[in-house]
């Protein structure tokens, strides 16, 4: 255990970069899933379906040969997105693919509504903007990740995404790729740990304008405990830590300089196999959630209180093969 956590720590610290651009991937942040959502997002070790690789590219190797869809509705349905996740263990580690799609309708744009009686670009006193000329624009942002996991020995396992990252907003667009690691391990006592690395390499997004983008590094640690609990093994308890360099400072849950952590934890009871209530905290919001399985079919559904930003709530569904 103790070797596995010096690895973890020195990834942590070797994911750190220079300063790059803030919440350019945040979109990439949001999870998916509703067992995970239901959880508080405290899912990067104990992740085993059709979207391990997103919470862990290393989970692959420990995942079920599942196909999963997610719809997700976030802040009052101000934001909405839409996944789909394929898992398939191989001999010795797993495969994965990911596709998330974010997307934001109905966005004022008024760069050619300003009545400019002086041309210099900026609303001065007497000037305005004509309604008339307020067009209505769409933001979207989608990922595809392609996944490979393999075990380095027993009971420790890694994985890599290759990530292809594309962002529009009204006619302009912006392409990048990227990089993620990951590492999970099973000790003892029941304990799994697990570390994301995203965008290790750090991404950098081109857009048709000339401008540029950069996703920083982060890291996702995770550790959860499935213990024998009355006679079976329905309770899980997980906690999970966000590790950003970008100077979120206040945005953040805790910051010291530029590094910002925000925390998720979450608690799972299965009932016979077939019923889970879930109950968690994701970056101190409470969230909550239940699933069902029905034979290969299995449906999750979340909710996640926001007093400031309004509601989410999140459904899934998954065939396992």
């Amino acid at each position: 255990m103790r070797k596995t956590l010096k690895l973890m720590l020195a990834l942590c610290l070797t994911a750190a970069p220079a300063l790059a651009d803030k919440y350019a991937g945040e979109f990439l942040s949001f999870g998916m899933g509703g067992r995970a959502l239901g959880m508080g997002g405290a899912y990067v070790s104990i992740a085993d379906d059709g979207f391990a690789s997103y919470w862990n590219p290393a989970a692959t190797a420990l995942s079920n040969h599942q196909m999963i869809f997610n719809h997700s509705s976030n802040f009052d349905g101000l934001l909405t997105y839409d996944a789909l996740g394929y898992s398939r263990p191989v001999r010795n580690g797993g495969l994965g693919l990911v596709f998330i799609r974010l997307s934001i309708t109905g966005i004022p744009y008024t760069n050619n509504a300003l009545l400019d009686l002086n041309g210099n670009g900026i609303m001065d006193p007497g000037e305005r903007l004509d309604e008339n000329l307020i067009t209505y624009i769409q933001d979207a942002e989608s990922a595809l990740f392609l996944n490979y996991s393999r075990m380095y020995r027993k009971d420790i396992f890694w994985g890599a995404n290759l990530k292809l990252v594309n962002k529009s907003v009204g006619g302009n667009s912006a392409w990048g790729i990227g990089l993620d690691a990951g590492v999970l391990a099973r000790m003892s006592h029941d304990l799994r740990l697990g570390l994301n690395l995203q965008d290790i390499t750090t991404t950098y997004l081109a857009w048709d304008t000339g401008e540029k983008e950069i996703i920083s590094p982060a890291a996702r640690l995770g550790l959860s405990w499935n213990p024998v609990f009355a006679g079976t093994k329905a309770l899980t308890v997980s906690a999970g830590f966000d590790i950003r360099f970008e100077g979120r400072r206040t945005a953040s849950q805790y910051n010291v300089g530029n590094l910002s952590a925000d925390t998720h934890y979450g608690l799972e009871y299965v009932l016979k196999q077939r019923l889970a209530l879930r109950l968690g905290s994701d970056l101190g919001r409470l969230a909550a959630g239940a699933g069902l399985v029905l034979g290969r079919f299995s449906f999750d559904y979340a909710y996640l209180g926001s007093q400031d930003l309004g509601n989410s709530t999140r459904l899934s569904a998954s065939l396992n093969f």
